[in-house]
């Protein structure tokens, strides 16, 4: 169907759907690897306010990394094993008769086995396993298999054990492993043996999540959330509260990258076409702050990141390479126009690398705010701000080039006018022949003229 068919009202009310969905939470542990593997899970929560219950329903959304059949997983709600509703995953994803994982829902009264939860036990809560298999994968140069798990707890507020809430910011959560135990099956009552006592073992631990941000407030009930590669916390923490001092250098990280990209280098390329005769000066300086932001920005990146394995990441760091590229090509160019007065090697490569770096950057900018689930309205205002970007350089463009043709016919006796009617533009972005009088006015005392042999002119 074509889009002009589509009423408008249905595009705004899929606008609205969009706008008003909540942003799924997540939690992760990477520990897998082939020389000393320790807990590899993630978990991502989605909630949903159902009118027919009057109570939320809880999406869960579980994957296990396994390179073996050996031991289980676990996570569960609460800050200690008594009354938490716990699902643990395990089974052998190299089976020949190819089964899939086992998801086993149980709970415990105190410090003992945990046993299979009975819908006795539920107080009201409704819980079913919406999903369960095996997909291969990759960690590092290690191939793997990853156990995927999909659970829907309906009315989960009536939880009679440890509360799960949905409106709450910091609610805890608890986890488990257990790499040792050899199963004979892999039923999901099967009795599970121990996990390390101490947390400084990596057999168990705790974590905060912000569930009033997992709300999905859309009128239809939503999917399990989809797990983010590579995110390890979102909307979660380790500590209660959950906002650490990492949270804020991912906010800072974002803000740099932004400031970079959508205000100080294209502010920098208008500069460099605002027909002053500073303009050269004040393009290198915006372009240096721009630089710097970006190299700043990429650092905290790189501390932040558990590891580099996706393509923001990757993308990251080819922009990186390139803005020091820039710097040196610009420089370049900038002492062999001065000394022959015509583009060069220096120029065409600063040109052309120029155009894919600030593509990349302002792709980017989307990609990390896509990693770090933003939301549809996050996106959105980047996008606009994306698109002013590119109505701002273009409109800039072409006022200077008709700033150009429309110059009085008496500027043609300028000493530079012979130079600027036989070459070609400075930058091909633009089309307008102010930047390469501007540069060539910024190496020269303004008090002094600037003089150019007849040989020069023609």
């Amino acid at each position: 169907m074509r889009l002009s068919r589509i009423p408008y009202f249905h595009l705004i009310l899929i606008f609205f759907a969009h706008w008003t969905a909540g942003e799924p939470v997540q939690y992760c542990r990477f520990g897998h690897n082939s020389q000393d593997a320790t807990v590899d899970f993630c978990l991502g929560i989605t909630t949903h306010y159902n009118a027919t219950s009057d109570d939320y329903d809880m999406y869960l959304s579980m994957q296990v990394t396994r390179s073996s059949a050996l031991g289980w997983t676990a996570v569960g709600t609460g800050s200690i094993m008594a009354g938490s509703l716990m699902f643990i995953i395990y089974g052998d994803p190299f089976s020949e008769h190819q089964l899939p994982p086992t998801v086993s829902i149980r709970t415990i009264d105190g410090h003992h086995q945990p046993h299979l939860l009975s819908s006795a036990e539920t107080g009201g809560a409704d819980l079913r396993l919406l999903q369960a298999g095996w997909v291969p994968g990759t960690t590092g140069s290690d191939e793997v298999s990853i156990a995927q798990a999909a659970v829907v707890c309906y009315s989960c507020g009536k939880w009679p054990g440890m509360p799960i809430s949905a409106n709450a910011k910091s609610q805890p959560w608890i986890w488990a492993w257990n790499d040792k135990q050899e199963f004979e099956e892999y039923s999901d009552d099967v009795h599970l043996k121990v996990h390390p006592y101490h947390a400084t073992d990596e057999g168990w631990g705790r974590f905060y999540v912000d569930m009033a941000r997992s709300i999905d407030k859309s009128p239809s009930a939503p999917s399990p959330p989809p797990i983010k590669p590579g995110v390890a916390e979102l909307g979660a923490s380790e500590i209660p509260g959950g906002l650490s001092w990492m949270d804020s250098i991912v906010h800072v990280h974002g803000w740099v990258m932004s400031v970079a990209f959508l205000v100080v280098f294209p502010a920098g390329v208008v500069a460099m076409r605002s027909g002053s005769p500073k303009s050269f000066k004040y393009h290198w300086a915006l372009q240096i702050l721009a630089s710097v932001l970006l190299l700043v920005g990429v650092a905290i990146g790189l501390l932040r990141a558990h590891k580099i394995d996706s393509v923001h990441h990757w993308v990251g760091i080819i922009v990186a390479g390139c803005s020091l590229i820039q710097i040196v090509l610009g420089w370049r160019h900038h002492v062999l126009f001065v000394k022959i007065q015509r583009r060069q090697w220096a120029s065409y490569g600063h040109i052309w690398l120029g155009r894919a770096f600030l593509l990349l950057g302002w792709a980017n900018v989307l990609t990390g705010l896509l990693l770090t689930g933003r939301s549809f309205s996050w996106i959105a205002v980047a996008l606009g701000l994306i698109a002013a970007d590119v109505v701002v350089l273009i409109g800039w463009i072409w006022v200077s080039a008709h700033r150009r043709k429309q110059r009085p016919q008496s500027e043609d006796e300028s000493p530079l006018y012979a130079l600027q009617s036989t070459r070609d533009d400075y930058f091909a972005v633009a089309v307008d022949d102010d930047d390469d009088e501007s540069e060539i006015r910024s190496t020269h005392d303004e008090s002094e003229p600037v003089s150019i042999s007849k040989k020069d002119a023609e």
